[in-house]
């Protein structure tokens, strides 16, 4: 599904992400080398809002001329729809692929996939980056499927541009293996276990 879904969005919208994901990074040093302090000083939440002002700048470039997208920034929505199929949301991701937003109505809304005929319906995807809190460096660009706001992703892709020799970018692709959830069937054993002794 991850490859047909790369493949729909196409290569110019790809690599705006990627590009714009570069730009952004490249941004956030800036910052760092021009006032280390005030990146110091920034809360987590102050410093991911500055980078995502600063990568919605670059994403709306780059995507502003490409006839299949439209962008919508509206207050705190900021979403790319690419075709009558897909639309997405500018996010931060964890190591592990989570995303975190308040859970509003919109929030929940959005990140639940729609139940629709097949083909018919609206896939709801997460562009960004992944994010190391640690070291507080962008990582790689990340286009990411979920269905629900606090749920694992469906699946996760890491995209990447690579040189090709004055033919353009060429875009690569790594899937990235969800994480399984943990089941502890404790409870449930107990409760056998005390059926079994009755």
């Amino acid at each position: 599904m991850a490859e047909d879904v790369l493949h729909d969005l196409g290569d110019k919208v790809v690599s705006a992400l990627v590009d714009a994901t570069s730009a952004t990074r490249a941004d956030l040093a800036e910052y760092r080398d021009t006032f280390p302090n005030w990146v110091a000083d920034s809360s987590d939440r102050g410093l991911s809002n500055w980078i995502h002002d600063r990568l919605w700048a670059h994403l709306r470039r780059g995507l502003t001329d490409i006839d299949s997208v439209e962008l919508v920034d509206q207050g705190v929505t900021r979403e790319v729809t690419v075709g009558l199929r897909y639309r997405a949301r500018v996010k931060r991701h964890t190591v592990r692929d989570r995303i975190r937003s308040y859970a509003t109505k919109s929030a929940l809304a959005f990140w639940a996939q729609s139940e629709a005929l097949e083909g018919l319906e609206e896939v709801r995807l997460g562009f960004g980056y992944r994010w190391d809190p640690e070291e507080r460096v962008i990582g790689s660009t990340i286009v990411s499927l979920r269905d629900g706001l606090d749920k694992d992703a469906i699946w996760a892709v890491e995209v990447d541009a690579e040189a090709s020799g004055g033919l353009g970018t060429e875009i690569t692709w790594t899937p990235v293996d969800p994480s399984l959830p943990q089941i502890d069937l404790y409870e449930a054993l107990a409760r056998d276990e005390e059926d079994e002794a009755t």
